[in-house]
Parts: structure tokens; sequence; C-alpha cells
């Protein structure tokens, strides 16, 4: 779990490098977040968004939906649970 919260924190770090005007751009913050925890662990769960972000449940569901539309997420099932993968097209 450490060394997931340590690369999350290193892509942030790097990703507001990035940022030359200063603005953060909340979404790909999140969206980087998102893609380190599926690397490690190939896919995510609700929970898992809302802990990862630091956001409500229905932030979090707003995150989801976004990234499913965005075509980056495909939803699936496991166990009757919702999980999220990355899409096969967006690697």
């Amino acid at each position: 779990m450490l060394s997931a919260i340590h690369a999350s924190l290193i892509e942030t770090i790097r990703v507001s490098d990035e940022m030359s005007d200063g603005k953060i751009d909340k979404p790909a913050l999140r969206w980087n977040k998102i893609r380190e925890y599926l690397k490690m662990y190939g896919y995510i769960m609700n929970a898992d968004v809302r802990n990862l972000c630091g956001v409500s449940a229905a932030t979090e569901n707003w995150i989801l939906a976004s990234l499913i539309a965005e075509g980056r997420l495909q939803k699936d099932q496991k166990n009757s649970h919702w999980i999220y993968r990355i899409n096969p097209h967006e690697e």
C-alpha cells in the first residue's frame, strides 16, 4: 500500500511540475492516480477511488462515469461487485 501511495505522490509531483500556469487540473491528477493504481492491481473498485482521490461517493461515481464516457475505463463485474479496468483500446 505504501508503494501505491509513493507512486501516486511521485506522479502528482511530475504532473504539477508540467503545469506552467500554476492551475491544478484535478481530473488529470485523479486519472493519473487511478491509472497508477490500475497498473499495480489490474482493477479498481468504487471504494478504492474514494480513498485514493479523497472524494465523496457522489464525486467518485462522477469520476468513474466520466472516465467510462471518455473511453479510458471499462466497467465489469467480479463477485457481484463493480470493478473498473483500463479500456484495452486506451493502452
